[in-house]
């Protein structure tokens, strides 16, 4: 099993979900996705496992786990005859994403037998559970309807506006907060400079002069 990567040539994208938040110190508290907002990312359609791939549902556990059927014989045959192909079992464990403090996810997804792995997957198959908690929610399969690169993006990729006065500052993350980058055509100063780390943030959302957009 491999963990989720830092997609740091990812694209940005606008989105009409915006949640404004004022003198916020914690911004990372405040960004959070959870599974709704990441299977939204991609409009995921849940379909059923054992009629999308012929499965019979006596050779799986209704309680099996993701790692279980990634491994189950009876599953791999039905994708083989079913001319369909699975990737790496993926994890947001161990792993900084904008989902850390509320959910822990496990997918992996599945593509058409001649498809490459670049191009966009039929189904995720994906699994979650809350972090402080021990019982994971059943195992689930999304048709995918959107360019999985969302999904990606709303774990790790986060955009927003921070506002002083009547000046405007856009700045942009792909490694979970960690940094961030202001955006082009927008000069920086003293306080709002090119490169920013999450401390820098926090210190500048202490201002009763600042307010922060979050573009979801």
């Amino acid at each position: 099993m491999k963990t989720i990567k830092n997609y740091n040539t990812f694209i940005f994208e606008n989105s009409i979900e915006m949640v404004e938040v004022f003198n916020d110190a914690d911004i990372l508290e405040s960004i959070v996705t959870d599974s709704d907002a990441l299977l939204k990312s991609i409009n995921a359609e849940e379909v059923n496992l054992y009629q999308i791939f012929s499965l019979n549902a006596d050779n799986l556990s209704p309680n099996i786990t993701i790692e279980e059927l990634y491994d189950n014989d009876s599953f791999n045959d039905s994708l083989t005859k079913s001319k369909y192909k699975k990737n790496e079992l993926e994890s947001t464990e161990e792993t900084e994403t904008f989902i850390d403090d509320t959910i822990v996810v496990k997918f992996f997804s599945i593509y058409k037998k001649n498809a490459s792995e670049l191009e966009q997957p039929e189904f995720i198959i994906y699994q979650s559970k809350k972090r402080k908690e021990s019982n994971w929610n059943p195992v689930k399969v999304y048709k995918v309807n959107e360019d999985m690169k969302h999904f990606y993006d709303k774990l790790t990729n986060k955009s927003v506006e921070i506002k002083k006065g009547d000046k405007t500052y856009i700045y942009a993350t792909s490694n979970s907060g960690n940094d961030w980058i202001l955006g082009v055509g927008t000069k920086e100063t003293n306080n709002f400079k090119n490169y920013m780390t999450n401390n820098d943030i926090k210190a500048i959302l202490l201002d009763d002069d600042v307010s922060i957009t979050i573009i979801a």
